[in-house]
C-alpha cells in the first residue's frame, strides 16, 4: 500500500499550452477518470503485476470517450497468437461456473467492430507470455512462511508449548490398513500448523514393550521465533527492494529514521523502485491520450515526505 501510494505521487501535470478549450476538456476528462482510480490502478500493479484500462471508443472510432478500471485479478487471457493476445475474459467470480465470462477485445487500432477494448499494462514478464508478475514474487515463500509462523506459535501457546497428549496403543493393528486409518484419523484432527504440539501416536506389542518418551524441549522457542521473524522480515523487504524499513512502519534498533542517511535511502528507493513504476502508469495514460491525438507529456510529481 505504501508503494502504491508513492507511485501515485502528489500531483499530476501535463502540457496544455497548445490546446484549445475544447481539447483541454477532453484531456482533463481522461486524466480525471484515471486519477479517480489512480490508487487502485497502482495497487493492482503492486499486487498483481499489471493494471487494466477499459477503453470505450466513440461511435465513429475517432477517439476514446470513456476510461474505466478493471480489476486485474478478475481477468483471464485469451490465447497468445502471433506475438499478442487478441481478447481477454472478465468474471467477477471465476469459481462460479454459472456466471458467464465477458469477452473484451484487446486494444487494436485496426479493430473497427468492438467499441469496448482493453489496454492491459503488465510489469516485466519473466516466466510467461500472458500476465505481468508482481515484484514480491521472489519473496513469496517467505510471505507464506510468515502467515504460517503466526498460526504455528499461536497454536503452540494454546497447547502449553508441549504435546497435549501421547496416544499409546498396547496392541499392534491387525493390518496396515487399520494402522493407516487410525493414524490418518488422528493426523486429520490434530495435524498441521494450526495444531502444533498436540498428538504423538505410538504402537507397541504390550505395555511392557512401550518405548520411553522424552519430552520435546521448547525452552528456546522464544529465541527461535525471534530469529525466524527477523529472517522473514529481511527476506520480504529484500524481495520488495526496500532500502528504508522505517518508511513501512518497521523500527530499526539504534536508528531514529532521520538525517541525511535516511534522506539518501528514500531518494534511492524512489529512483530505483518507485520511479520505474510511475513511468509505467505515465506511459499508459500518455498512450490513451495519444489515441485521441494529444501529445501533452503527462507526468506524475514525486511523493514528498
Amino acid at each position: 500500500k505504501t508503494k502504491a501510494q508513492m507511485v501515485v505521487g502528489e500531483e499530476w501535470t501535463f502540457n496544455d499550452e497548445f490546446l484549445n478549450e475544447s481539447q483541454k476538456i477532453d484531456v482533463l476528462k481522461i486524466v480525471n477518470a484515471v486519477k479517480r482510480e489512480a490508487y487502485s490502478y497502482s495497487l493492482d500493479f503492486q499486487l498483481q503485476g499489471a493494471m487494466a484500462f477499459e477503453l470505450i471508443w466513440s461511435l465513429d472510432f475517432t477517439k476514446i470517450v470513456q476510461v474505466n478500471r478493471l480489476d486485474v485479478s478478475k481477468l483471464r487471457s485469451g490465447k497468445f497468437e502471433d506475438g499478442k493476445v487478441r481478447e481477454w475474459y472478465y468474471k467477477r467470480d471465476w469459481a462460479d461456473r454459472r456466471e458467464e465470462a465477458i469477452e473484451i477485445a484487446a486494444l487494436d487500432l485496426s479493430n473497427r467492430t468492438d467499441h469496448r477494448q482493453l489496454l492491459y499494462v503488465p510489469s516485466t514478464m519473466v516466466s510467461n507470455e500472458y500476465y505481468g508478475e508482481p515484484s514480491y514474487l521472489p519473496a513469496m515463500d517467505w510471505i507464506t512462511l510468515e502467515s504460517q509462523v503466526g498460526v504455528y506459535y499461536n497454536s503452540l501457546i494454546k497447547n502449553g508449548f508441549n504435546p497435549s497428549m501421547v496416544v499409546k496403543y498396547y496392541r499392534r493393528p491387525a493390518n496396515n490398513e487399520e494402522r493407516n486409518e487410525i493414524v490418518s484419523g488422528l493426523k486429520g484432527t490434530y495435524g498441521g500448523v494450526k495444531n502444533a504440539g498436540t498428538v504423538m501416536v505410538l504402537f507397541s506389542d504390550g505395555k511392557e514393550l512401550a518405548p520411553d518418551i522424552m519430552p520435546i524441549d521448547v525452552a528456546n522457542v522464544d529465541k527461535q521465533f525471534t530469529v525466524i521473524s527477523d529472517q522473514i522480515t529481511t527476506k520480504i523487504l529484500t524481495g520488495e527492494r526496500v532500502t528504508t524499513p522505517e518508511m513501512f512502519g518497521i523500527a530499526i534498533p539504534g536508528s531514529l529514521g532521520g538525517g541525511t542517511d535516511f534522506e539518501a535511502k528514500v531518494k534511492a528507493f524512489s529512483r530505483f523502485v518507485i520511479n520505474p513504476d510511475q513511468k509505467v502508469l505515465e506511459e499508459a495514460v500518455n498512450q490513451i491520450l495519444m489515441l485521441n491525438g494529444y501529445n501533452v507529456q503527462f507526468k506524475i510529481n514525486d511523493f514528498e515526505f
